[in-house]
């Protein structure tokens, strides 16, 4: 890889009507210019995961489709070694925190600098490479995403944030409070009605809204994806309330949902600091 290659410039194009009208309210396409960049190509995603810090990789070469978290110490391949073989069997790749590399971290703060969105915080990407039929199970995040597809096909299966008969409440309360993960939620074919079904090519991207709960399949025989996400203060902001409302629920109480009433907004985030506060003077005392 030349230094002239490496440095090649990312460009997003997002319509300002639809980001203005859509942005973490539904999902919505924006276009890349990612597909020939020299930081995706096999080898040099190999490469990556050699420097990467083991704890952030996930991968499966046994012939399991489903991304799921392993024990990778049984694994009969390393993570690079299943990268350069994902065009020969059935396997798949996760990079979390792709940003803890100089190269990849450069990339994504050139990519989310082109989306017009203030004080974005806590900025991460993750890479995703996989044969066909994998499938990333049914989970939601915690952060405001963006996955562009780099190589190959997907179907992303999408729902409403706001769509409790799929996610309830108490699930994303129970997240924030430390009591349950994100990618472990159930999943039942009675969703899929209610879905958006939304194909993604190779320099093409999606928007997923905070909390958007979907299940993403490949379609083609290599697919490669990088999701560049970020939260911002409102985010922020309605993660404490999430929190504080987990431990009202407790009382048999049902707290109002985020953004459903400022002043319990407000009071909830006061608790939630007071809650903080109290604990870090346990732990000194």
């Amino acid at each position: 890889m030349t230094e002239t290659s490496a440095a090649r410039t990312a460009g997003l194009t997002i319509d300002s009507s639809t980001f203005v009208g859509n942005f973490d309210k539904r999902p919505f396409y924006i276009e890349h210019n990612l597909q020939d960049h020299p930081l995706f190509e096999l080898p040099a995603i190999a490469a990556l995961a050699e420097r990467l810090p083991k704890d952030v990789l996930e991968w499966n070469s046994e012939g399991v489709g489903t991304y799921e978290n392993r024990d990778q110490a049984k694994a009969k391949m390393t993570c690079a070694e299943t990268i350069l073989s994902v065009e020969k069997q059935t396997a798949w790749v996760l990079l979390l925190q792709v940003e803890r590399d100089p190269r990849y971290r450069a990339l994504l703060d050139e990519i989310l600098d082109q989306v017009p969105h203030p004080n974005q915080r806590e900025r991460q990407g993750f890479l995703f490479v996989s044969s066909r039929a994998s499938v990333t199970p049914y989970h939601f995040d915690p952060e405001l995403n963006f996955l562009l597809q780099v190589r190959g096909q997907k179907t992303v299966f999408m729902w409403d944030a706001d769509n409790r008969f799929v996610l309830p409440a108490p699930a994303i309360d129970a997240f924030y409070a430390g009591n349950r993960g994100n990618r472990d939620q159930p999943y039942r074919e009675d969703f899929l009605p209610s879905a958006w079904k939304l194909p993604l090519m190779a320099g093409q991207g999606l928007h997923f809204p905070l909390h958007a709960p979907h299940w993403v399949k490949t379609e083609s025989d290599v697919s490669i994806s990088l999701s560049v996400t970020f939260k911002s203060r409102q985010s922020e902001f309605r993660k404490r309330v999430h929190g504080i409302n987990h431990y009202v629920r407790k009382f048999g109480i049902e707290p109002p949902a985020p953004g459903a009433s400022m002043l319990w907004d407000v009071a909830a985030n006061a608790g939630n600091y007071g809650a903080r506060k109290m604990r870090k003077l346990l732990t000194r005392a």
